[in-house]
């Protein structure tokens, strides 16, 4: 519809300025010379062009800004000219716009958890509240972002039976969510081995939290139509897809159940066929596609061989970004045929060991639809979360360039290929 309104304007603007030309050359002063003459009539077109374009420009503007707004709409046009409706995904939009409006920024952190056996440092947030766990540059880093989306990796529930045999179960109390949305989550990332610790009723009551605080979920819910579904990130008429799926554990009959047609669970991408054909229909409809997985070996401090594999096959289906947690260490960075790839954010606010960790800091350009920026800011998982200032940081920044050969990563964390 845009396209076709726009085409029509085109259609008048040229009709208009045909319309000028004939008037200019029936009006032609007797007493003006050949040259004198063209020169007239070349004002007069232009001017008759230019009243022309004054009327058609704002009202082209005007419609092309009505039909990229999600407010209310059922459909609207993405920057690049797609066609985005409601049945595609779940829309998600800045809480207070975005602080800019030719770019946006969207925060990955790593495994989260407010378990206090398995994170006594979460027990800071059950005593003086969750702001307490984090410094204040990190809680900037965190609340300042456009679109903030955190692996979340626990179910919230008082309900259900751990699973028998598993080794490590968590679950926390449903209230602990509104934590999530004091930090400025946008996006709650389900797609782990670990929502589903508590069962069906755990999982369940997960889902049920997360609606009940406002808090979008991806990759994990009630059927596999609600796991599949993609978060459509939207600001300055431009639209980022986010999907998340997970491979752990690695077998056919896991402990984490996928979801099934009438059962509750989580988007496998053991094998990556369902999710490559996820990220082509969003490329369809978004301007820009992220992948957000859990995936790899842990305490490993690169990419395995299924990482390897699995990259180069949704960056073949059309992932713009693939970022990737689970293995509970940082992990390298590598360019799979020019499309960024971080393998593993690590733990973010997970566990007692001091650890270090970070956030993936996207910033998106809106006036023409592209990655204009990544940048890894280093952080120490220790009595909270807090950012790394000086030789810290630059250790943590060069052993990422030491496992990242291609990359280049400069002092302040923003990386490029080689």
């Amino acid at each position: 519809m845009f396209r076709t309104t726009v085409f029509r304007k085109k259609i008048a603007i040229t009709a208009a300025l045909t319309a000028a030309v004939a008037c200019a050359a029936m009006i032609r002063p007797a007493t003006l010379g050949a040259a004198e003459t063209l020169g007239a009539q070349e004002i007069m077109v232009k001017r008759a062009a230019e009243a022309v374009l004054s009327q058609v420009e704002p009202t082209a503007e005007e419609f092309r800004k009505k039909a990229m707004d999600p407010e209310g709409a059922k459909a609207i046009i993405t920057a690049s000219g797609k066609v985005l409706t409601r049945e595609d995904g779940k829309w998600i939009t800045p809480e207070n716009g975005p602080a800019s409006d030719s770019e946006i920024s969207i925060v990955f952190v790593g495994d989260i958890i407010f378990e206090t056996g398995q994170n006594p440092w979460s027990s800071i947030a059950y005593s003086d509240g969750i702001r307490a766990c984090f410094d204040d540059a990190t809680w900037e880093t965190l609340t300042g972002a456009d679109f903030l989306v955190v692996n979340n990796e626990f179910p919230y529930t008082d309900r259900g039976t751990p699973t028998a045999g598993k080794t490590f179960t968590f679950r926390c109390p449903p209230w602990t969510a509104q934590w999530l949305g004091e930090m400025g989550t946008d996006i709650a990332a389900l797609a782990n081995n670990h929502v589903y610790d508590y069962g069906e009723e755990g999982a369940l009551d997960t889902f049920d939290t997360l609606d009940e605080e406002g808090i979008p979920y991806i990759g994990a819910g009630r059927n596999i139509e609600d796991a599949e579904q993609t978060a459509y990130c939207i600001a300055n008429g431009t639209t980022v897809a986010i999907l998340n799926a997970t491979e752990i554990e690695r077998y056919e009959n896991p402990d984490t159940r996928e979801a099934g047609e009438d059962s509750p669970g989580v988007f496998r991408m053991l094998d990556t066929t369902r999710l490559c054909e996820k990220i082509r229909e969003a490329k369809e409809k978004a301007d820009l596609v992220i992948v957000y997985t859990h995936w790899g070996t842990e305490k490993m401090p690169s990419q395995d061989w299924s990482q390897t594999t699995k990259a180069q096959e949704l960056a073949e289906a059309g992932a713009d970004l693939i970022v990737g947690s689970h293995p509970h260490v940082l992990q390298n960075i590598e360019y799979v045929d020019d499309v960024p790839v971080f393998y593993s954010l690590g733990n973010y606010f997970f566990g007692a060991a001091a650890r270090d960790t970070g956030v993936l800091r996207v910033t998106v350009n809106t006036k023409e639809p592209s990655i204009s920026s990544l940048q890894f800011i280093p952080m120490l998982q220790y009595r909270g979360v807090s950012t790394m200032e000086g030789s810290e940081k630059q250790r943590v920044l060069d052993e990422m360039q030491s496992v990242s050969p291609g990359v280049v990563i400069d002092e302040n964390g923003y990386f490029t290929q080689e």
